[in-house]
């Protein structure tokens, strides 16, 4: 969680009085989160405000640095401290409690892996442009990562995907949709459950479609959406979070093979981060731009701008491109267009 500087605190750091420390004490922050999950501060948390040393007993850990880990959390925003005794915030019942819908817990391995041994790195990634690892590949081939990161990726769409499926255009009379590299099957689950009459093919890599979310009316498909069959008929198809992941010639590659397998008139939903939007302020901007960064350092992609994606769709056959931030979720953005 990010620290909140007070005006003295700003100023302080607008004009170098102090070193700049904070991207470091963040990495410090990441471990200590990682560390008190890990350990079960949180859950035990989630049961009852308990003091330092009756948490230390509970969990046989040493009192001395048991204090000293509760306090960074303090600090950090996960817990509050009163009387002695410390309690959960909301930011940390919601996303690192085991009982929460959108826990991040199981997704620890993933942040954990691509903060401390990929994003090192960089500098190799900024030298010559390419990947510091096949992220993916790594994906398939390790499978206690691969259910870490779609736990992570699950848990976001599992936030936002309410808000999608209510903005998300399915035509009346639909009955077939594709989610291509759908993984976890979030995004398909909440269109079915809206549309009753509508069933859903999810095509991904082995490895993570283990994680796919169950509904009857789901068929799951392992397979390369850049090489296999895709089928064609489908009323709608999703893209959620692979483009950024792709380079141009296999974008445009994709979107070509997406046009052949909708009936005319039907809709292609991408979801994904575009560089060109209009952010909030610095925080979120720069949040995008490590964004971006990730993207060059796991899979070699990108963040493209909305303008880019739009006009790779309208050379592989779609019209009435349109742009949409779903009503209460501002952190998903939708490029929609129909199939001419």
């Amino acid at each position: 969680m990010p620290l909140f500087f007070n005006p003295l605190e700003a100023a302080a750091h607008r004009l170098s009085l102090v070193p700049p420390m904070f991207d470091y004490f963040g990495a410090l922050g990441l471990h200590a989160v990682i560390a008190a999950a890990r350990i079960g501060i949180f859950d035990a948390l989630g049961g009852r405000p308990s003091t330092g040393v009756e948490l230390a007993t509970a969990l046989d850990l040493e009192p001395r640095a048991t204090d000293a880990l509760l306090r960074a959390l303090a600090g950090l925003g996960y817990l509050r401290s009163r009387g002695g005794r410390y309690r959960l915030t909301r930011t940390a019942r919601l996303w690192f409690t085991t009982g929460s819908p959108t826990s991040l817990l199981a997704g620890l391995e993933f942040w954990e892996r691509t903060a401390c041994v990929i994003w090192p790195r960089l500098e190799k990634a900024v030298r010559d442009g390419s990947p510091a690892t096949s992220f993916y590949a790594l994906l398939e081939s390790d499978p206690e990562l691969s259910r870490s990161f779609q736990a992570w990726t699950a848990a976001m769409a599992d936030r936002q995907a309410p808000a999608a499926a209510r903005t998300i255009p399915v035509p009346r009379g639909a009955t077939r949709l594709l989610d291509v590299g759908g993984g976890h099957g979030v995004f398909s689950v909440a269109l079915l459950r809206r549309h009753p009459g509508l069933s859903a093919t999810v095509i991904d890599l082995p490895q993570a479609l283990e994680a796919a979310a169950a509904h009857p009316r789901l068929t799951l498909r392992a397979g390369s959406f850049l090489d296999d069959d895709l089928g064609d008929g489908y009323d709608v198809v999703l893209l959620f979070n692979v483009v950024h992941g792709l380079s141009d010639d296999e974008t445009a590659l994709l979107f070509r093979r997406l046009a052949a397998s909708l009936k005319p008139g039907g809709t292609i939903v991408v979801g994904d981060q575009f560089i060109d939007s209009v952010m909030p302020g610095r925080a979120s901007r720069t949040l995008l731009h490590l964004l971006n960064l990730n993207y060059l350092v796991t899979v070699g992609g990108r963040v493209r701008g909305l303008r880019e994606v739009a006009a790779l769709l309208r050379a592989a056959g779609f019209h009435g491109i349109r742009h949409r931030r779903p009503p209460g979720s501002p952190a998903t953005e939708l490029a929609m267009a129909r199939r001419a």
